[in-house]
C-alpha cells in the first residue's frame, strides 16, 4: 500500500442505487471544499464516487478570461449548472453519464509526492478500465478540453478521464471525471463555451468507457475503482 496518499479514508455511501448524486452541482462543490477547509492532521477522509447532474465547473483561469460571462450563459442555456472549482486546468463540462472520484485525505505533508499521487491516481483508473477490456493509457490526447499531463485516454486517441488536484495545509483533494458513456450534449456544450472562451478544442478528443464496443457499467465501474485504490490507500 503506498504512503503517498496519506490517510486513512471511509467510503461515502451510495445516494441511490444507479450511484446518482442527489446533490446539486454547487452542494457537491462546496462538499469537498468543507471537508477540506476542517482537515486536520489525523482525521479520517473520505472518497466518493458518483454521478453528477448537468455541471459546467470553470477553473480559476476560465474566470479572468474576456469570454467567460458569454460561456456561462451558454452553459445555463444548454442545461449545465456553472460552478467555479478551486483546481487548475480549464473549464470541464459532464453529466450523469459520468463518473467522479472525489478522494480527500488528511496528510501531514501534502505538498511531498503531488506528481506521485497524480501517476497512482491515473493508474488506478487505467487498471479499472483495463478489466473491462478498455486499452487505457496516461498522457494529454491533443486539443482535449482541460488538458492535462494525467488525462487518462483510450488508445492514446480520445480522452476518458481528466485529473485534478488540490492540496491544503493539513490535506489535499484529488479528483477525477471518468466519461463512461458518450455525451453529445456535452460535446456540444463544451465546444459553445469553448469558443466563447476563445479556447482550442479538438472535437475529435472526447472519448468514453464504452466507446471500443465494451460493456461497462456504471455500478461495475465504480466496484474496480473502489477495488483498485484499495490496493493504494487504507480504507476503513
Amino acid at each position: 500500500m503506498s504512503t503517498v496518499f496519506g490517510g486513512p479514508v471511509q467510503l461515502e455511501p451510495d445516494i441511490t442505487m444507479d450511484v446518482r448524486s442527489r446533490l446539486s452541482p454547487a452542494a457537491d462543490m462546496e462538499r469537498v471544499s468543507r471537508q477540506l477547509c476542517l482537515m486536520q492532521p489525523g482525521h479520517v477522509g473520505s472518497m466518493r464516487v458518483f454521478r453528477p447532474l448537468p455541471t459546467a465547473a470553470f477553473a480559476p483561469r476560465d474566470l479572468s478570461l474576456a469570454g467567460y460571462a458569454v460561456a456561462a450563459k451558454r452553459l445555463c442555456e444548454d442545461g449545465f449548472t456553472p460552478v467555479e472549482r478551486r483546481t487548475g486546468g480549464q473549464l470541464a463540462v459532464y453529466d450523469d453519464t459520468a463518473l467522479i472520484i472525489d478522494l480527500v485525505v488528511a496528510h501531514p505533508q501534502p505538498r511531498l509526492d503531488v506528481i506521485e499521487r497524480f501517476r497512482s491516481f491515473a493508474a488506478a483508473i487505467c487498471s479499472a478500465l483495463a478489466g473491462f477490456g478498455i486499452d487505457a493509457g496516461v498522457g494529454p490526447v491533443p486539443g482535449e478540453y482541460c488538458p492535462g499531463e494525467y488525462s487518462v485516454n483510450a488508445g492514446g486517441l480520445r480522452k476518458i478521464a481528466g485529473l485534478a488536484q488540490r492540496i491544503v495545509r493539513c490535506g489535499y483533494h484529488l479528483g477525477a471525471v471518468i466519461a463512461v458513456e458518450p455525451s453529445p450534449r456535452v460535446q456540444a456544450a463544451t465546444a459553445r463555451a469553448y469558443d466563447a472562451l476563445g479556447l482550442h478544442l479538438n472535437a475529435t478528443s472526447f472519448g468514453a468507457a464504452v466507446d471500443s464496443g465494451k460493456t461497462v457499467g456504471f455500478v461495475d465501474l465504480r466496484d474496480a475503482l473502489v477495488g483498485e485504490m484499495l490496493r493504494r490507500i487504507e480504507v476503513i
